[in-house]
């Protein structure tokens, strides 16, 4: 509000006096002998005080280019806005959590994935150091498809292939015990990697197992030469521990998977050990898929259908 206007608004002239025009936002008039003061709020004007004369209020306001405003006040949220705030986090929240939850299993299937392809690099070492031939645990048999085809060839057992590539892990020679402690052989994402169960009701006799299988073709004596597509032919998988959902199944209580032991085209197969579901691979650990290593010493994730859909893809049988 100018002087011209409150004079137009009183009627009289009104003076301005240096010094005590504005301060804090409140503007003070002299109007003759008496004093008008113009109180402003954050340039709103909120009462008008005369100390001589009746001031017309009504008119000062019709006449101020600020006349309707109404003053500011400090107000808190209402129910309808907190409730909006908080659909809207939870909204959030809903689309966010699954993202997390998925990156952090993508870091447990980095790790996974590292520690198969450690033991991959270790077995290439080992077979170098042997005169080319795979660690052997079982006795020699140039078919264990067809001499073990209903399980009868697993005596004598030489120990556990873990313990065997352990050395060139950095972590020296180990026994079948020492191996439950150690990470390498512990995915993240299995829930039970050293399965006091197997140890004491189902595998008492055998080798302790761990997050991994070997596949049965590479113990029974093979040689590199074996092997005639080695990036192609699988010599580790995860152990199923348990059946996602079914917490009855009895868990793969073995080191070693046979894929031979598959009922469809093995009629003497003791338990169908390729069942994707209830098999000895647990073929869903990590986002539908599992992490795999190949003879040749790399490791790779893929989907149980791309390993194993006979007559057409059979990743687990090496061939010459």
């Amino acid at each position: 509000m100018t002087e011209s206007e409150v004079s137009r608004a009183l009627g009289s002239p009104i003076e301005l006096r240096p010094g005590n025009d504005v301060k804090d936002d409140v503007a003070i008039y002299h109007v003759g002998d008496g004093r008008l003061t113009v109180y402003f709020y954050q340039e709103q004007l909120t009462r008008i005080v005369s100390s001589r004369e009746p001031v017309n209020r009504q008119l000062i306001d019709r006449t101020s280019p600020l006349a309707g405003r109404q003053p500011m006040k400090n107000r808190a949220f209402t129910l309808v806005e907190l409730l909006v705030v908080i659909a809207i986090i939870s909204i959030l929240a809903a689309i966010l959590f699954p993202v997390f939850a998925q990156a952090r299993e993508k870091a447990r299937q980095t790790t996974c994935a590292s520690n198969m392809c450690q033991m991959g690099m270790a077995t290439r070492l080992y077979v170098q150091d042997y005169d080319e031939q795979f660690p052997q645990t079982k006795q020699t048999s140039a078919n264990p498809a067809v001499d073990d085809a209903d399980g009868s060839l697993e005596d004598p057992d030489f120990g556990s292939i873990f313990a065997m590539i352990r050395p060139y892990t950095g972590g020296g020679r180990a026994t079948e015990d020492i191996l439950r402690n150690q990470k390498l052989y512990a995915c993240p994402s299995d829930p039970a990697p050293f399965d006091p169960l197997c140890q004491k009701q189902y595998n008492s006799e055998g080798p302790a197992v761990n997050s991994y299988l070997v596949n049965g073709y590479f113990v029974w004596g093979l040689s590199d030469a074996g092997v005639g597509r080695p990036a192609d032919t699988i010599i580790y998988a995860e152990r199923r521990s348990v059946v996602a959902g079914d917490t009855a199944q009895d868990p793969f209580c073995d080191d070693i998977y046979h894929p031979w032991f598959y009922p469809p085209t093995n009629s003497l197969a003791p338990a169908n050990e390729m069942d994707e579901i209830t098999g000895a691979i647990a073929a869903r650990r990590h986002r539908e898929g599992s992490v795999y290593t190949f003879a040749d010493g790399h490791a790779g994730w893929k989907k149980f259908s791309q390993t194993f859909n006979p007559p057409s893809i059979d990743l687990h049988t090496p061939r010459l």
